[in-house]
């Protein structure tokens, strides 16, 4: 779904995953929108169902609802992918590659979701290899309320509700939500396995402002999400993916408190932040003593400092310094060591950024800055960026390019843990795009095509020490991590947004992508890379009627690709038609319903690990 160029009498879309405010029309960066709008018509609760039709994009998933999923952005890692839930970073600081799990991520309460493709860490610092995401839910605002329930097949029941209000000087937002689902098998139930692994959710938001003099505002929000799913295992004496009793649950909090300080007629504007993110997991097997197998801890403190100053009617720049410390606590109960000592390990990120935005000409916006950060283990890294976007005369048609570099740091676990490097740099990647955007035909055709490439070095990786002389394997009999790896991704991305009559609108997205492995001397050399598929695609159509029903289908594509980096092991392509309806019953009600996977396929994102067959869903949304 590509981001519309609008004309001038609408309201431009405001960018907020490039921490500094562009309209989305100006930015040189690669960018896709989705609104509330678009959330509503296409209906899914997951948010990775929303992501995998955006170009780009590749969803892998350990099975059914619940279960991890990670989210890959032009060929890279999905532990590249930095994710931000209304302005703070939750990614896992306990996960051995300090990804964000969105297995359980549903949409209920989300107004908008950004994403930003391509190396971003002059923005966003470590971890900015692949993109960003950044979710925004509902915002204080005007009295407004909204609730939605749904049930569907494998006693599946998805509930949400969420609102805004405004009294005075004090504004609202929040949102609830509940799901859960008997499942399927997380092992493939087309390989024999059969116990459904089921999924519970819920999470809320709630986002509160106070102007306190006309000048000074504070700004207080907060998040929670739990999970509880059955996953499967590799139990003995086969240790393959089957059917176990085993059950994982996970916990997510976070919460900022922030003041901003904006005069009314002043150029400038400063904002300080301290933000809160933990995420507490857990695994047991009932037939297991002890019961729990593994135990995680994860948070993130961030202080911050943002500034803008509006130096001329051409020239702004923002800037900003923050600092973060990381901690984590792991342990692996067992009949050996029932209650072993925790693992525990912190580290600390210090970091400043500037970046000016020019407007020299109409219809000409240029973004350039540079970031510097200071880790308490590695050093530093520096990391430019730049963009550019061009959209003369009545700005139908535009060009975009921009340069980005990104930085990893190694995570706790790959520094610490009982297979850690404490010798470890940080990864880091230099990334490129240049696109052409086009409005036709009175703006009813948008066109958008972007080519791209990304080189990755220093990358870690896990690596054997069994008569390993490597002198990182020195005290890790079991293996250790160490930046071997070098990758390459390069593509090209094709976007049409057509609207030929009031009521009909289609989209199409394209991606082609070459992602491989070229780090000298593995046996892997410029093989792909795994589970990133070399073409995906997705059409859109919906139809609404003069009396206000609406009809319409998703049809999906991924093209084969690999689940090991030896390419051995196929992952086989996929096609998925997905089939909507709704109806309006009044000013107020709409009844919904839906069918994924109408085709039945089987498939799987990750081999061995299922994914839903055919499955229907209906339900009612009021709106007040």
């Amino acid at each position: 779904m590509p981001v519309p160029l609008l004309p001038a009498t609408e309201a431009p879309i405001i960018v907020t995953a490039t921490r500094a405010p562009v309209a989305a029309g100006e930015l040189g960066a690669s960018l896709s929108v989705l609104l509330r709008t678009d959330l509503d018509r296409l209906q899914t609760p997951a948010v990775t169902e929303l992501l995998r039709l955006l170009p780009g994009v590749a969803i892998s998933a350990n099975g059914g609802p619940g279960a991890f999923a990670a989210v890959r952005i032009r060929g890279a890692e999905g532990d590249q992918t930095v994710v931000v839930i209304d302005g703070v970073r939750v990614n896992d600081p306990a996960a051995p590659g300090g990804g964000y799990d969105f297995g359980g991520l549903v949409t209920g309460g989300i107004a908008r979701i950004e994403l930003l493709r391509g190396p971003q860490s002059l923005a966003w610092g470590s971890q900015a290899i692949g993109g960003v995401v950044a979710i925004t839910t509902r915002a204080p605002g005007a009295p407004e309320l909204e609730a939605r329930l749904e049930g569907g097949s494998r006693g599946s029941v998805y509930a949400s509700a969420d609102g805004s209000a405004r009294a005075g000087r004090l504004g609202l937002g929040a949102s609830v939500t509940y799901g859960r689902t008997e499942g399927i098998s997380a092992a493939s139930e087309a390989r024999g396995a059969a116990e459904r692994d089921d999924w519970t959710g819920w999470g809320g938001t709630l986002r509160t402002t106070i102007d306190l003099n006309g000048a000074l505002s504070l700004d207080l929000r907060g998040r929670f999400q739990v999970s509880r799913f059955g996953i499967d295992g590799f139990p003995p004496p086969a240790f393959v993916l089957a059917d176990t009793p085993e059950r994982s649950r996970s916990d997510e909090a976070s919460g900022f408190f922030g003041l901003s300080f904006a005069p009314a007629g002043s150029a400038t504007r400063h904002a300080l932040g301290a933000e809160l993110s933990r995420i507490d997991r857990e695994t047991r097997d009932p037939g297991a003593t002890p019961s729990a197998t593994f135990l995680a801890d994860g948070r993130n403190l961030r202080l911050r400092y943002t500034g803008e100053w509006r130096l001329a009617p051409w020239l702004e720049t923002s800037f900003g310094a923050e600092r973060e410390r990381s901690r984590l606590a792991t342990s692996a109960p067992s009949a050996f060591d029932p209650d072993p000592v925790p693992f525990r390990a912190e580290a600390t990120l210090t970091g400043g950024f500037a970046q000016f935005v020019l407007r020299p000409l109409p219809g000409l916006t240029a973004l350039a800055g540079v970031r510097h950060d200071a880790h308490s283990q590695f050093g530093g890294a520096t990391t430019p960026g730049a963009s550019v976007s061009f959209a003369p005369g009545d700005g139908l048609w535009r060009l975009r390019a921009s340069y980005g570099e990104g930085f990893k740091a190694p995570t706790l676990f790959q520094l610490y843990s009982d297979f850690g490097n404490p010798g470890l740099a940080p990864e880091r990647a230099r990334g490129w795009d240049a696109g052409v955007e086009a409005g036709l035909a009175e703006g009813r055709l948008r066109l958008a095509a972007t080519a791209f490439g990304r080189t990755t070095r220093d990358q870690i990786d896990f690596v054997s020490c069994f008569a390993n002389p490597l002198p990182a394997c020195a005290g890790r009999p079991f293996g250790t991590y160490d930046n071997i790896a070098r990758t390459r991704a390069r593509g090209a991305e094709a976007e049409v947004e057509l609207r030929p009559v009031d009521g009909l609108a289609l989209s199409f997205a394209y991606t082609f992508l070459d992602a491989r492995n070229r780090a000298e001397g593995s046996a892997n050399l410029d093989r792909l890379l795994p589970r990133r598929p070399r073409h995906t695609a997705a059409l859109v159509a919906d139809w609404t009627a003069p009396a206000g029903w609406a009809i319409g289908m998703t049809l999906s594509h991924a093209s084969e690709s690999f689940d090991n980096a030896a390419n051995t092991r196929v992952i086989p392509d996929r096609l998925l038609l997905d089939l909507r309806g709704s109806v309006p019953l009044g000013a107020r009600l709409e009844l919904y319903g839906r069918v994924t996977n109408a085709g039945d396929m089987v498939y799987e994102t990750a081999s061995f690990y299922g994914q839903p067959g055919r499955a229907f869903a209906g339900g009612v949304r009021a709106r007040f």
